[in-house]
């Protein structure tokens, strides 16, 4: 079928030759998503704004370490279905296998509620040694309720979403991720600011409430089914990807941990702040696969190798241009920003970030290749790159010990490690789509 390119197209098309068409037809399919990930960016930034102005200073680090728990705790009950159930209602919809794809979902929802019924058992029954870990005191202890019921919530969201974008139904995902994301806590922090549990707990029970309405939209009766063999794949899918997930938190984690070990709390901050910077310009690029993810595993079950090819290449093009963009900007202002964000006494922090955000790069096309191989395979591959990626991290890392550079060693061993894992996932991909039908 032929396609017509608007006069926007022919003209961005013209100012930058290898812009196609098809970049012109991905930056419209990926835009809703990547404005409602911004939104709930937006709402983010604006909820540490509200609980410093609510809840004082006590209250604020009360509600930011309660979020870090979440945070932290909710991937375990998930169980990596956030990936797992959109790819394979996906490669059941390339086979236009519709009942195998309301199995997947029955079988997501035991396999969640399982583990989430056993994860809230066990911080409630344990809540006192569970607040003394992430508190820092049993006296924490009352937060337990609270937090479960946001895990809770946390999880049936996630459940729901994956089933809408598994089916490519992605105008239903965003609305209930920017309902659940931003508007939820936002209004529950309007009408119950004043009391961190009651806030908790609002934002728990409203997202709860809401997820449950969008699985009136889902084969909620699937559970019913005998989808055992399901269940068993999924698990097995899911779980090999939770490793993943927490090697590269410690990535992300690592190099401040072992620059206070090296230079003291206060360089360990300033690397810190450095590595949050990448975080961020990654976070521009993350919303590509909650649209890539499924729409690959549809075309790799349709055996459009090609076409998935010629997807790919040109989500490459946009994330390498608009990423290299960003992070100039960036360097180029860091002095500027830093003194307008942090104050004219932290210059020091400039060349630290500065080196940093050069990790960025392979990061954001990481972001992006990893769809493609999660797509493809069943075993957590993408868990064995990124292990590749902490080894690389680590091995540079003990070398700053037996060098003169000290810190800065730490510092391109994250960005070695970041080009590491944008390599072999490129690789992986190039060798996925040289593969035959």
């Amino acid at each position: 079928m032929a396609t017509l390119e608007t006069p926007k197209s022919i003209l961005v098309r013209t100012r930058i030759p290898w812009f196609t068409e098809s970049s012109w037809k991905q930056v419209r399919e990926y835009s809703p998503t990547f404005l409602t990930e911004f939104v709930v960016m937006a709402s983010q930034i604006l909820l540490y704004k509200l609980a410093a102005h609510y809840l004082g200073k006590t209250g604020f680090s009360e509600y930011a370490l309660a979020r870090r728990t979440v945070s932290l705790l909710f991937p375990i009950p998930v169980l990596g279905m956030a990936v797992g159930l959109p790819r394979y209602i996906g490669a059941t919809n390339g086979r236009g296998d519709r009942d195998a794809a309301a199995r997947y979902f029955g079988a997501t929802l035991w396999c969640v509620a399982g583990a989430a019924f056993i994860c809230l058992t066990l911080i409630n029954l344990f809540s006192k040694p569970f607040s003394y870990v992430f508190f820092g005191s049993d006296a924490y202890s009352y937060l337990a309720l609270p937090l479960s019921v946001m895990i809770l919530g946390q999880c049936l969201h996630t459940v729901v979403c994956g089933y809408f974008r598994g089916h490519m139904m992605l105008g239903r995902a965003n609305a209930l991720q920017i309902v659940n994301l931003a508007l939820v806590p936002v209004g529950s922090f309007l009408v119950f600011g004043q009391s961190l549990t009651k806030l908790l707990i609002a934002i728990g029970v409203l997202s709860t409430l809401i997820s449950s309405v969008g699985l009136l939209f889902t084969p909620v009766w699937a559970v019913a089914e005998n989808n055992w063999n399901e269940t068993k794949e999924l698990f097995r899918y899911g779980v090999q990807r939770v490793p993943g997930d927490f090697i590269l938190v410690a990535l992300f984690t690592l190099p401040a941990t072992f620059a206070a070990h090296l230079k003291g709390i206060e360089e360990a901050g300033f690397v810190a702040f450095g590595i949050s910077a990448v975080s961020i310009i990654g976070a521009v690029f993350a919303p590509v696969g909650l649209v890539l993810l499924p729409k690959a595993t549809i075309m790799l079950a349709e055996g459009a190798r090609e076409e998935l090819r010629e997807h790919l290449n040109a989500m490459v093009r946009v994330t390498f241009v608009l990423s290299v963009g960003i992070i100039m900007t960036i360097w180029i202002w860091m002095p500027n920003l830093i003194h307008l964000y942090l104050g004219a006494s932290f210059g020091q922090v400039v060349p630290i970030a500065r080196l940093l955000i050069l990790g960025a790069l392979p990061y954001c096309l990481y972001l992006v290749l990893r769809n493609i191989v999660d797509a493809y395979h069943e075993y957590g591959i993408t868990a064995a790159i990124l292990f590749c990626g902490l080894l690389t991290f680590l091995v540079g890392s003990y070398l700053s010990k037996r060098t003169s550079f000290g810190i800065d060693v730490i510092l391109g061993s994250f960005v070695v490690a970041m080009t590491v894992i944008a390599i072999l996932s490129n690789l992986e991909c190039k060798k996925i789509l040289r593969k035959r039908s």
